[in-house]
């Protein structure tokens, strides 16, 4: 093959690029034996000139033999440039060009390199036309890969080639490297520029990046010609917190996702609510990637769900939901994938897509650690949890209130200060102020600030610990009453200024109040963009305001069911169950007395 061929493979490197050679047989898989315990390890001949064309061989190997070999991951299934050319065993296999480059990379000079790596040495499918894996193999494969990477010596991790300064953040380490300092110095101007773009490779958005991370014994990053372990390569920046760090127009906080990765990776065991964290703002190759990919991991739960990729979709989602649930006795699941739209067909109500990207519309206490909650908030679920036939979820929970009316959804396109973004605001505004049975005392507009941001602290504590107990007084004014003033000049309707004109409308004396009054405006339009978006305001029968879910709609039930960390929407079946509509924000929501009260009646609700 002509090397202006293999040219268009390394245009983005500064990298040699080996010769691609031909054999003109195409390269056939032998079945594994699965009576011995075998697995595929690719052995990678030395090179000389790295301009030396890429030869391997494959070998069948006895899992339980003590093979010195490294496992090798990049993101071979993101490619979409053509195919390139290997030898194998004396003949070509058609490789995707992520994992040809890699191999480029990772070979030795003197001596072969024995590595695992799932493009290769599980049977893809490359040279067939319909270039789809051989499920039987692949489930053969990753129902064993705890073990495979245990006995790996070491991971590679391949980037890509050099790019967008990456070169910066290796150097940068590597002097680190040679100092004495126990804290080594934080990446600074066009270093720390190029590490964020660094944390944007598509490597640490595939879903199956923390559990190859969290099994191997250590990891070694590539990128271009340089490497660093994974342990160094956050050492020398800042993020967020453990707390949701989505935007929903800006996206995930890159940085905070590496750093979130980390920690994944760091212990042993993880809480699977970490695991979700992260773990839903990366894609799928494949529809189960995720799940498979948590139940490999080690956390509390003891799920006993095989890894089986021919399993259905439907039903793998709904049984590992209701372990989840049943091992953790609350419905914390239920909350973790926000507002957005299932994409999968045939998921019961009750059962999350896990297949969702980057969801919108997750309540702030959903992966908050700053809640501070009341000892005798529900957190638990009630006796009485059950599956029924027809994958109907029985729960235990008691009746709220009804939906009255809803607003529109406040869409992500509807960008602050955009025509889209006031005209969904005017129609909140306008239906707030449509509450004819206000039950709270403090003044809509009050309320209304409160709402968009989710504010409900003074509801999940108690005046004292002696029963009954009675939630905290809610103060008459909002807390964040002066942040959402600044917040409603810049973005505000108009509605309600037109009604108190007090807090919505603001004047700045000084270079200091105009300063503070930016703060506010920063901070409120962050809490409101990251709780309001994908929800659509609504009223109550009872007199309350809340956020609901986008196909919520006037006479939907609100629930709470204990175990769960928001009341849910239902909406009543003509069969005499109830659809899961999605959780809601409800101001003013006292699950104190809710729960005290000796009218109500906790019941049994069927979500099919």
């Amino acid at each position: 093959m002509s090397r202006g061929f293999a040219d268009q493979f390394g245009d983005t490197s500064d990298e040699p690029v080996p010769w691609i050679e031909e054999t003109g047989t195409s390269f056939q898989y032998t079945p594994l034996s699965t009576a011995d315990d075998s697995i595929r390890l690719l052995e990678l001949e030395p090179a000389l000139s790295p301009e030396d064309p890429i030869r391997c061989k494959l070998i069948h190997a006895k899992r339980n033999r003590n093979h010195q070999y490294e496992i090798l991951s990049c993101d071979w299934q993101g490619v979409t440039t053509a195919q390139v050319p290997i030898s194998l065993d004396g003949r070509t296999l058609d490789v995707p060009s992520e994992i040809w480059a890699a191999l480029q990379r990772v070979r030795l000079q003197e001596q072969p390199r024995l590595i695992w790596t799932d493009a290769i040495c599980i049977d893809q499918k490359f040279n067939d036309r319909d270039q789809t894996s051989n499920d039987t193999e692949r489930n053969y494969h990753l129902s064993r890969l705890p073990d495979i990477y245990h006995g790996a010596t070491g991971l590679l991790v391949w980037l890509g080639s050099a790019e967008d300064n990456s070169d910066l953040v290796f150097e940068h380490l590597d002097r680190c490297r040679t100092h004495t300092h126990i804290n080594w110095c934080l990446y600074a101007g066009k270093t720390s520029l190029a590490f964020r773009h660094l944390s944007r490779r598509r490597w640490f958005y595939r879903a199956q990046s923390a559990q190859e991370l969290a099994l191997s014994e250590k990891a070694t990053i590539l990128c271009g010609r340089h490497q660093s372990t994974w342990l160094d390569i956050t050492k020398c920046s800042t993020f967020l917190g453990t707390t949701d760090y989505y935007h929903p127009l800006k996206g995930p906080d890159s940085v905070t996702h590496l750093h979130h990765l980390l920690e994944l990776t760091r212990n042993r065991r993880v809480q699977l609510r970490d695991i979700f964290l992260w773990i839903r703002h990366c894609r799928s190759d494949n529809l189960r990637d995720k799940v498979s990919g948590t139940l490999m991991m080690d956390t509390d739960i003891r799920h006993g769900i095989p890894i089986d990729y021919s399993r259905g979709i439907v039903q793998l989602f709904q049984a590992f939901t209701r372990k989840i649930i049943e091992s953790t006795r609350s419905l914390d699941v239920l909350h973790w994938l926000g507002t957005t739209q299932k994409d999968i067909r045939g998921l019961p109500s009750w059962v999350p897509d896990y297949t969702i990207v980057n969801p919108v519309g997750t309540l702030p206490r959903i992966f908050s650690q700053s809640a501070t909650y009341s000892i005798h908030y529900p957190f638990t679920l009630l006796p009485g949890l059950d599956l029924r036939p027809g994958n109907i979820l029985a729960v235990q929970g008691r009746f709220v209130e009804k939906i009255k009316k809803v607003a529109d959804e406040l869409q992500t396109d509807a960008t602050p200060g955009s025509k889209s973004f006031n005209s969904s605001l005017r129609t909140w505004e306008d239906l707030a102020l449509g509450i004819s049975n206000k039950r709270f005392p403090q003044a809509i507009i009050d309320a209304f600030c409160d709402t968009l941001i989710g504010n409900d602290e003074d509801d999940l504590a108690v005046e004292d610990d002696q029963p009954p107990y009675v939630r905290r007084s809610r103060p008459i004014k909002s807390k964040v009453i002066d942040e959402f003033s600044s917040w409603y000049k810049q973005y505000g309707a108009g509605v309600l200024r037109e009604v108190d004109p007090s807090h919505t409308t603001t004047s700045f004396d000084s270079p200091e109040q105009q300063e503070r009054a930016d703060r506010h405006l920063r901070w409120y339009s962050h809490h409101m963009e990251t709780t309001s978006y994908g929800r659509r305001f609504f009223i109550t029968d009872g007199g309350s305001m809340g956020l609901a879910p986008p196909r919520a709609r006037g006479g939907d039930d609100i629930v709470f069911f204990p175990g769960g960390k928001y009341p849910f929407v239902l909406r009543a079946t003509d069969r005499g169950d109830y659809e899961l509509v999605g959780d809601c924000f409800l101001y003013d929501f006292d699950v104190f007395a809710l729960f005290q009260d000796q009218r109500a009646t906790t019941r049994e609700f069927l979500l099919a």
